[in-house]
């Protein structure tokens, strides 16, 4: 049987898909008490992930709280593998790049294998990771470690932006919805992020379906400045559209 974490994780990733699903009918799937199943929901409603109406769990388009990199390694990773794999056939002999921190983000390192390149990184995870990739280069932003999360950020992160220029970004986001843009849990991160735009020839985002219509409090950027979109094929129908028609290129893993 699966832990409490990971069946909540399952269930947010079956939200994402259907919107709203029926208590009941969830015990069913993941074969537990519908006692058990009111307990996750309630801890997914205390988190903001989602709301009770009715018998019915319904996902909140509003992300409030960030899950820790623990949690997050476990939603959605097939399709982050995916992802990450296809994002690295972009990666050319000697480019500069920055890989965001992030859990898929992070997925790009196990395909570099012994690619020359510069890469400059925020998360501490994918750092130790590129420790054995041999002719990559490592750079790392500094900051302060937000250890949830992996992630360095801060004035010391800022200022090495501000003086070093990229071939691309690949950027990591908690949140993607048309008209709230590209968003991320944390002030500082979001600034870093942008930074990180400013500072690379090339925006790539790499978000799996889940991420889509969600949204947190801080915009990284809007969704059409970014020139590359690599995603999955349940990235809703209308957002490759959308995108496609402000000349982004999109990718599907």
């Amino acid at each position: 049987m699966k832990s409490s974490v990971e069946r909540r994780s399952d269930i947010l990733t079956l939200l994402q898909k259907s919107g709203s699903e029926r208590v009941e009918d969830l015990a069913r799937q993941f074969n537990v008490s519908n006692v058990t199943i009111r307990k996750d929901l309630n801890a997914l409603e205390k988190s903001g992930y989602i709301t009770r109406s009715h018998g019915f769990a319904v996902l909140s388009t509003r992300l409030v709280v960030e899950l820790p990199n623990v949690t997050k390694e476990t939603r959605c990773l097939e399709l982050k593998q995916k992802i990450g794999q296809l994002a690295a056939t972009l990666l050319v002999p000697e480019e500069r790049i920055i890989i965001d921190s992030g859990t898929t983000t992070k997925e790009i390192v196990t395909h570099i294998g012994d690619l020359p390149l510069t890469v400059l990184t925020n998360g501490l995870d994918t750092a130790m990771a590129l420790v054995n990739c041999p002719n990559v280069e490592l750079r790392m932003t500094g900051g302060v470690l937000r250890k949830g999360a992996m992630s360095f950020s801060g004035v010391m992160a800022d200022n090495n932006l501000r003086y070093n220029r990229f071939d691309k970004v690949f950027l990591g986001v908690d949140g993607f919805d048309l008209n709230k843009g590209v968003t991320t849990f944390n002030e500082q991160e979001a600034q870093l992020n942008r930074l990180m735009c400013r500072a690379a020839h090339k925006i790539i985002v790499m978000a799996d379906s889940s991420k889509f219509g969600q949204y947190s409090d801080f915009v990284i950027c809007e969704a059409n400045q970014i020139d590359m979109l690599i995603s999955d094929e349940n990235l809703p129908a209308h957002y490759r559209t959308y995108l496609e028609n402000h000349g982004i290129e999109v990718l599907i893993a």
